[in-house]
């Protein structure tokens, strides 16, 4: 009954956080101007062809009208066709989805063993200059805004030295109906540049959260008792410490992959990346409703999902969080 309650407790939350951000981005897109005016050709257009287009589109209905409709249409699985690329709005967006997916999945799995590493070795090694040089990189990468370090990653690694792509996703393979740029060499190498920049602020953060971990579980007396029954330290921390810090650090690594999900819309914007976040960016720029609405949708459902998913991963190794609950 517990885990239960857990799960309902998450979903009611889900869904009222999902139905607040629908309408937030509602009003939002429908205050920035009229898309009206990229779809008709104003040189030519007339005012009746502009009114015809508007009626057309279900623009001259009241806002809390409009967004009744969006919202009836959701439940029914369509979120319109785009104005500009006269698709179904879902569809662009799921056909984005891969590139987003694998630059996410790519620099997560950069980011975790590195985080990991380092903030063990920084835990086991506490008050040194290799602890300190940890601590204090770690808060530059944490300040430093990810369009300033996507820029330096070009300016250094494009421009000043020419050793990676400053831009695209590169040659793809086809795998399952999908391109994928990690099938291929040259997809990898553009991808290095963009994912170090969703990769590094994420090392810092699991390099910091892993090193408390191991400082506070090292004190403890068990720790004590292992090293005075002459177990090696790598047995130690491969076998008592690592696991011991485990569940705070794969939560964070759920949340985080979700903000990437989320957030990668700066970088991807930066390099050029034909994902999700690209699509958002280019989308208000043209005012394309269906497209704006139905690619924040998915951004916040991917986003709820992994937070709910990390809360129940922790709620089921922990049963203080079920009580609590």
């Amino acid at each position: 009954m517990a885990m239960v309650s857990v799960f309902l407790g998450r979903l009611f939350q889900a869904l009222l956080l999902l139905l607040a951000m629908s309408l937030i981005g509602f009003i939002g897109i429908h205050s920035i101007g009229n898309p009206v005016f990229n779809i008709v050709n104003i040189e030519t257009a007339t005012p009746e062809d502009i009114q015809r287009a508007t009626v057309t589109l279900g623009l001259d209905q009241p806002i809390w009208r409009q967004y009744a409709l969006f919202v009836d249409h959701v439940i029914r699985g369509n979120f319109g066709t785009s104005y500009i690329y006269h698709l179904p709005a879902l569809g662009l967006v799921m056909s984005k989805l891969p590139a987003t997916l694998e630059l996410a999945s790519f620099a997560m799995l950069v980011a975790a063993p590195a985080g990991i590493g380092v903030g063990l070795l920084a835990g086991r090694r506490r008050g040194t200059l290799f602890d300190r040089i940890v601590l204090r990189s770690s808060v530059c990468a944490l300040s430093v805004p990810s369009f300033w370090l996507s820029m330096m990653l070009i300016l250094i690694g494009a421009i000043l030295t020419g050793w990676f792509p400053s831009g695209g996703r590169g040659a793809t393979a086809s795998l399952l109906g999908q391109e994928w740029s990690v099938l291929t060499g040259d997809g990898l190498w553009h991808m290095l540049l963009p994912a170090l920049a969703l990769a590094i602020p994420n090392i810092a953060l699991i390099a910091r959260l892993s090193r408390s971990g191991t400082i506070e579980v090292e004190s403890q007396d068990f720790t004590r008792f292992c090293r005075a029954k002459g177990l090696s330290s790598r047995r130690i921390l491969l076998r008592h410490t690592l696991p011991n810090i485990s569940v705070p650090i794969m939560t964070i690594i759920g949340l985080q992959f979700g903000g990437m999900l989320a957030f990668a819309v700066v970088v991807e914007s930066i390099f050029s990346w034909p994902g999700v976040g690209k699509l958002l960016i280019d989308s208000i720029q043209l005012l394309d409703r269906p497209v704006v609405m139905a690619t924040l949708t998915f951004i916040a459902v991917a986003f709820v999902a992994l937070n709910a998913l990390v809360d129940l991963f922790h709620a089921v190794l922990d049963p203080r969080v079920r009580q609590s609950s």
